[in-house]
């Protein structure tokens, strides 16, 4: 067989061989929510937050930032546009270097001076009652009313209040109590990866109620078969894989770093006189693989993996074999190729090979 048949029938036994389980991705940019109830100011306020304890200060320094964005509002708006209402306000804090584009229209948008703040402004054409009914019972009623939603890269904040006036009052609260007791009940020493879920409700200058949960990140173990095709030296053989993989997410349910326990069963046949001889050579290896894909959710592994010659058949390996690979898979890529560098002959001699892959 000619090397340009044996690379031909390389690729179409990989394209038609391959069975291969993959995850599902779940990915929460603004994984930590901290939920304030003002029942004096007729407010909600949510906070959703990309890290919880890299901005411990956020919520105690929020009404007088609240304060800033309302003074912006009320300086681009109409004298009485507080009686218009209700409104929407969206706030997006832009980054050094983003591009920057007011919306055109009927919509009002504002930009101060010298700030990268977008501030959006405009009615609520259908005015909308929410309930929230829990266990047979309406554990909250929001009549329509004013919607602020203030955008960074850092933090989402969500804002519902029964009047512009209302949403004022938020200004002079003084958030240093609800962000003391954060502190106090959320050890961010050792929060790790976990995010927090928190709701208080703040009244009378007291807090009532709280409660603050840590949800881990769930990690993954799967068990799945490969099928594939690979070449080793002038060797063209199918493989067969039984593949244990522990994948860990990060604080973001992000798929971070994979490791896994494979069993490859290279399989080689010759011709004999009878007809052919199949021999059944097995590696167990390890891998370690990280996640590189920081801009999607599909994933794009990346690592190495080293394995140990455990079962031998036939002459196509000598004395004590090891194998190292490199793995790479594309995001929504089904056509993996992987490397490999044999050592054998009691690891004196080396040898190049390659697995060639397809996911279904």
């Amino acid at each position: 067989m000619s090397s340009l048949m044996k690379y031909t029938a390389f690729i179409i036994l990989a394209f038609t061989c391959t069975l291969q389980v993959a995850f599902a991705q779940r990915i929460n940019y603004y994984p930590d929510s901290i939920r304030i109830e003002l029942p004096d100011q007729k407010t909600v306020v949510v906070f959703e937050l990309r890290q919880y304890k890299n901005n411990t200060s956020f919520i105690k320094d929020f009404p007088s930032f609240l304060k800033e964005i309302l003074g912006h509002v009320e300086k681009s708006s109409p004298a009485n546009f507080q009686e218009t209402g209700p409104y929407r306000i969206d706030v997006r804090l832009v980054a050094q270097g983003e591009k920057e584009m007011l919306s055109m229209g009927s919509e009002h948008s504002f930009k101060p001076v010298g700030e990268k703040t977008l501030i959006n402004i405009r009615p609520i054409e259908t005015p909308v009652t929410q309930v929230t009914v829990k266990d047979k019972q309406i554990v909250e009623l929001l009549p329509p009313g004013w919607e602020l939603s203030i955008e960074s890269k850092e933090a989402k904040v969500s804002l519902y209040s029964e009047s512009y006036q209302s949403l004022v009052t938020v200004t002079t609260v003084d958030f240093t109590s609800l962000s003391d007791k954060l502190v106090k009940e959320v050890n961010v020493t050792s929060l790790g990866k976990s995010t927090i879920r928190s709701r208080m409700v703040f009244h009378d200058n007291k807090i009532e109620q709280s409660s603050v949960t840590r949800k881990y990140p769930g990690d993954n173990i799967s068990l799945g078969v490969t099928a594939g095709v690979g070449l080793f030296r002038d060797k063209l053989y199918p493989q067969l894989s039984l593949n244990l993989a522990l994948t860990f997410r990060d604080h973001f349910g992000k798929q971070n770093i994979r490791t896994g326990l494979v069993y490859d069963n290279l399989i080689f046949a010759e011709k004999i006189a009878e007809g052919y001889q199949t021999n059944v050579n097995s590696f167990l290896s390890l891998s370690f693989e990280k996640n590189f894909n920081t801009k999607s959710k599909g994933a794009q592994w990346s690592g190495i993996g080293a394995g140990f010659l455990v079962r031998k058949n036939g002459d196509y390996f000598t004395g004590n074999t090891a194998k190292i690979f490199i793995i790479h898979e594309m995001e929504n890529r089904r056509v993996s190729i992987l490397p490999e560098f044999y050592l054998t002959d009691d690891f004196k001699k080396f040898a190049f090979g390659m697995t060639l892959k397809y996911t279904f």
